[in-house]
């Protein structure tokens, strides 16, 4: 008799165990799948192979600007609605494009975390197809924008969880703001003012560059004073494989500027290749010049990589991703 009381009283706490478990779990959203800078698109066939599809493609088959060859700035998965598993719906970009008469205002909604964590989602919706055609044309910024900086926040999410603290403590008493570098980073040089950043494996180099220099006048941030800081800096700091070689801008290639506002500071970003002057190195780099008001001083995070004959978009967009990871300390 004891016995029995004993079995069942166990049956009772793994009843209670199990619907403890559902209450806890139950809302909890899995985390999203897919490739980095992929978006799922959910549209049928023929509207992708039509104009609406051609329209689509132009947008996220964009050319991403400074890469030594051509490399979209999203990738792109298509399939139809009646795909549209479970399978899909954790995917971390959705794209869904929906035509219908019944559709009264043509319009693009968002959604973050539709059916996963950091899950970006976007819906276009139009009475037709003409319709369609219009509201993605005039979107264009928006729709990429919008995928791009849902990459670029879940890179951050995930970098912030495993910070090398050395870099961090570094950035914090040089420079009086800190950046969220990941494991595999570390500190290649230090000098005044000066600090080189990489991640390097046998077959790939990822790199940043953190300098500052005081600010004298608003010629700082043209596009020439840039480029020019940027080579003599470069110059005196990252020598290349050879002797006499070193790092430089590559002239001979367009080089792409942009002034825009950094976490509240006036900000100029560059995009252009990079190249080691008596040598045969080369690759994309990207940099975030900006006006800390506060010390008075030019602040600049210029970002490289290195892998030659292969794609590099989404290692630079990892650097990207830090550099955008930048807290003031106060």
């Amino acid at each position: 008799m004891k016995k029995i009381v004993q079995i069942i009283s166990l049956c009772a706490l793994i009843a209670i165990s199990t619907l403890s478990c559902k209450k806890t779990t139950k809302g909890l959203r899995p985390v999203v799948t897919g490739k980095s800078g992929e978006v799922l698109v959910l549209v049928n066939d023929a509207l992708w192979d039509g104009a609406v599809g051609d329209t689509l493609k132009s947008i996220l088959h964009e050319t991403q600007l400074g890469m030594p060859q051509d490399e979209p700035v999203l990738d792109i998965l298509h399939i139809t609605h009646n795909a549209f598993g479970r399978m899909f719906k954790t995917h971390r970009s959705i794209l869904d494009l929906r035509i219908s008469s019944k559709i009264s205002e043509d319009k693009i909604s968002v959604k973050d975390d539709m059916y996963a964590k950091t899950q970006a989602f976007m819906r276009v919706e139009a009475g037709s197809k003409q319709g369609m055609i219009k509201l993605l044309d005039e979107n264009r910024n928006k729709i990429v924008g919008y995928f791009l900086l849902g990459e670029r926040k879940r890179k951050i999410k995930v970098f912030k969880k495993n910070v090398v603290q050395e870099i961090y403590e570094k950035l914090k008493k040089d420079f009086d703001f800190t950046l969220s570098f990941p494991a595999g980073y570390v500190i290649n040089k230090e000098a005044d003012n000066f600090v080189w950043i990489s991640n390097e494996t046998p077959t790939t180099s990822q790199g940043m560059f953190i300098y500052s220099y005081d600010y004298k006048s608003e010629n700082a941030f043209t596009k020439e004073e840039v480029i020019k800081k940027r080579n003599f800096l470069l110059k005196a700091n990252v020598p290349g494989p050879k002797a006499g070689s070193y790092m430089s801008t590559e002239k001979g290639f367009p080089i792409s500027f942009r002034q825009f506002e950094f976490q509240g500071n006036y900000a100029f970003e560059t995009r252009g290749l990079w190249k080691v002057e008596n040598d045969f190195m080369g690759g994309p780099f990207v940099s975030i010049s900006f006006l800390d008001k506060e010390s008075n001083r030019v602040i600049c995070m210029d970002s490289y990589v290195y892998y030659p004959n292969n794609k590099k978009r989404e290692l630079l967009r990892e650097l990207e991703a830090i550099m955008y990871s930048y807290e003031k300390v106060k």
